[in-house]
């Protein structure tokens, strides 16, 4: 029985292609862009790289500071001097890390021009993030106390740079200073944002120590404890030293620090609003995120309500013919309900190839360097079986009111 179903399902698509088109299109479009955008936001709260142990560890990389007389404010990274006089001494934290934003320099090889992203980190860096090492070591505690000119490359640089994988021992020169390779890792996603960069090496290496002295700009920090549970305990220390015990070499000018050690996604959720407050408003941008997806699956769902109702309505006439040859209402509810199922699965697969393509469109692309996009089938699963829902209670209602209709007045494609 069923299968005569799916043999007279097909038939009626293939008749009203227009209906089967716009159907398709609605099913597939919204759950393309749904896998994509999913997809990536997974790649960035649970990312697979070096930072793929967050949940062990938070982010320090906003600031806000305002002057005593509340006149001034200024808004950015912290700079070493803050991190260093008031986050390194932190007790809650098993590991704290202090390094610089990554930058851009420029090197030449054989006349041609390569641009690396340069990071000055601490040792702390290693421990706490999980670098995938092809080649060599990282540098240690000694070497940073020393400012010993080593860099840790990835593969990207080594292959730039040299024509053999062998490279650790060798030269190269970034912003006029020479390092010696001591250790390769496997390329990093820019997702991994405090993780990513082509070349690190330590903080003591810069050519200047202005740094030092900087309380605001360009540094971040991160704070790991290995018991995930410990995360709150710390963004409570950081935040009650700042409200408390902020240590500020200026009190007119730097009177009062606002910012917080943020989770993977309460950084997001800063970013987004981009207030200045020790609560990250993570609670608010989480509804918002959920409002969203709810409109973004209701609208499209909302339309194939009304196509659903449209094309039943249209075959009035169809249905009065059955009936009157003794077609019950299971029988034309199940019908229609087949129907449904296969322009689903249909839109179903076409969103997922859609979303194939576009997501290997963006890695070949480089919009996201070192990014290797994982589907995330449970997101996928969540959405085709919302659509696939919709589309059931789209298709079963009006069927369901159709097939009780008198034969007579379905025969002349009324409905009353």
């Amino acid at each position: 029985m069923y299968k005569n179903y799916l043999v007279t399902a097909w038939k009626v698509l293939n008749r009203r292609k227009f209906f089967t088109f716009i159907s398709l299109f609605g099913i597939s479009i919204t759950l393309a862009v749904l896998l994509v955008v999913s997809t990536v936001f997974d790649n960035y709260l649970f990312p697979k790289g070096p930072e793929s142990q967050n949940d062990k560890f938070l982010y320090i990389e906003t600031l806000s500071m305002t002057s005593k007389d509340g006149k001034s404010n200024w808004r950015s990274r912290p700079g070493y001097k803050f991190l260093d006089t008031n986050v390194i001494d932190m007790k809650t934290p098993e590991i704290i890390s202090i390094f610089s934003n990554f930058s851009s320099t420029a090197s030449y090889v054989d006349g041609e021009k390569f641009t690396s992203e340069l990071r000055r980190t601490d040792a702390n860096y290693w421990k706490v993030l999980n670098f995938n090492f092809v080649a060599g070591r990282q540098f240690d505690q000694q070497e940073l106390n020393d400012g010993a000119m080593v860099a840790v490359i990835n593969e990207k640089t080594r292959d730039n740079f040299f024509s053999t994988k062998e490279v650790i021992g060798k030269m190269l020169i970034f912003n006029e200073q020479s390092f010696k390779v001591i250790g390769v890792v496997k390329d990093v996603s820019i997702m991994e944002m405090q993780a990513y960069a082509d070349v690190w090496v330590p903080y003591t290496t810069a050519p200047s120590t202005q740094y030092q002295n900087d309380l605001m700009g360009g540094w971040n920090a991160l704070l790991y404890h290995s018991n995930p549970a410990m995360q709150k305990e710390m963004q409570l220390e950081y935040v009650n030293r700042l409200k408390n015990e902020f240590v500020t070499p200026d009190p007119e000018r730097f009177h009062t620090a606002i910012g917080s050690a943020d989770t993977s996604f309460e950084r997001l959720a800063r970013q987004f609003s981009g207030q200045d407050s020790y609560d990250s408003g993570s609670g608010q941008f989480a509804m918002l995120l959920i409002v969203l997806a709810i409109c973004f699956m209701l609208l499209p769902s909302i339309n194939l309500i009304n196509l659903n109702i449209s094309r039943i309505m249209e075959r009035s006439s169809e249905i009065g013919v059955r009936k009157a040859f003794g077609a019950s209402t299971v029988q034309l509810v199940l019908q229609f309900i087949v129907e449904n199922i296969l322009i689903t699965a249909l839109g179903g697969l076409i969103g997922l190839l859609l979303s194939w393509l576009i997501l290997n469109q963006i890695e070949f692309s480089g919009l996201m360097p070192g990014t290797e996009f994982k589907y995330n089938w449970r997101i996928f699963i969540y959405g085709f079986g919302l659509v696939f829902v919709f589309g059931l209670l789209s298709g079963a209602y009006p069927a369901f009111k159709m097939s009780r209709l008198n034969p007579v007045l379905a025969l002349k494609g009324g409905s009353n």
